[in-house]
């Protein structure tokens, strides 16, 4: 049932730098990358399926790896997970599944020897004084031994793990390397989702981890982990009027991040010292958290725009309901 998606928009000049926790301030050791935004796809229904209200639409994501030299031997897990940012649907479908490796093709084969070994013995002895006396001895022995020879199947490795979360309206994928497969590179994850007939667009959210360790003396290892998180628009292909509001959705959050920065630039200017023949701040600290920005773009909570609504400078204020507006329109596309 799972396609790949015909159409499939990458807008890199809308792509800007989110949240992360790097292992390194400033060089992080695995840097993620997903399209700005992806059409999905109506899937054929199955003979035995009575989709009444409802359709599957699969979305093909694709996802990109970048290891730095140092840490290529270090990391040992990548995990992905996908679900809803609002308007929850259930999954029907996801690629890859769950796959196992193993080191050696085909079957082992096995020998095996038992050798069993068996013994009779008679020892009489009997005399008299005065006449004489006499000794007999019998011995039997046997040995068996048997050879046994069969084939099995190699130890195998986890390459591919993957299954549902968030209730089934999400799925997860965790990667392994092995000696014939690499975690660096680009990899595309399907989900395929149940929605109503009338669904066009919608926002996923993909989470990005890497799990790893550095070996320092001996034994002794230093455990990282990095992370980065997306949110993604997503319309169906075909319906135009979808394709737009999703692209105004990248527009608008790109233009809140570009005043965000702004904010932080001018916050951290103000909390400099002032020199003796420097001019002050003209731009006042506000007590907007660090993480707000994140917050209102990663959580789909409108909240915390009415939240610090009296904090934010006109111009903020505006990106931010241009931003909150774009994603409320893309979100009516769901029901």
């Amino acid at each position: 049932m799972l396609g790949r998606v015909t159409s499939l928009i990458l807008l890199s000049a809308f792509v800007l730098p989110q949240l992360q926790t790097p292992c390194f301030a400033g060089d992080p050791s695995v840097q993620f990358d997903v399209p700005a935004l992806v059409g999905a796809k109506e899937a054929q229904y199955a003979d035995n399926y009575n989709h009444g209200n409802e359709k599957i639409i699969e979305v093909v994501i694709p996802v990109s790896t970048v290891v730095k030299l140092r840490d290529r031997s270090n990391v040992d897990e990548f995990r992905f997970d996908i679900y809803w940012n609002r308007n929850v649907y259930p999954i029907a479908d996801y690629s890859p599944k769950t796959q196992t490796v193993s080191e050696i093709d085909g079957l082992i084969s096995i020998e095996k020897n038992q050798e069993r070994s068996g013994g009779v013995g008679l020892n009489f002895n009997a005399g008299y004084d005065k006449v004489g006396s006499g000794t007999a001895q019998a011995d039997y022995a046997r040995k068996n031994s048997t050879r046994t020879k069969f084939q099995s199947v190699p130890q195998h490795e986890v390459l591919v793990a993957s299954g549902t979360v968030q209730r089934g309206t999400g799925a997860f994928f965790r990667f392994h390397p092995s000696k014939r497969e690499t975690l660096e590179g680009g990899r595309d994850l399907i989900v395929a989702y149940r929605v109503p007939r009338s669904w066009s667009g919608g926002v996923l959210k993909v989470e990005c981890r890497a799990d790893g360790h550095r070996k320092i003396i001996g034994s002794w290892q230093d455990p990282f982990q990095q992370s980065r998180s997306f949110v993604l628009p997503i319309y169906l292909e075909g319906d135009e009027q979808a394709r737009q509001s999703a692209i105004e959705f990248v527009r608008s959050e790109q233009n809140l991040r570009m005043h965000w920065q702004q904010h932080v630039n001018q916050s951290s200017s103000s909390k400099a010292p002032v020199g003796l023949f420097s001019r002050p701040p003209a731009v006042k600290s506000s007590n907007l958290p660090d993480q707000w920005m994140h917050l209102l773009i990663q959580s789909g909570n409108d909240a915390y725009l009415a939240k610090y609504r009296g904090q934010l400078s006109t111009s903020m204020a505006d990106a931010a309901e241009e931003f909150v507006g774009a994603r409320r329109n893309l979100l009516k596309l769901g029901r």
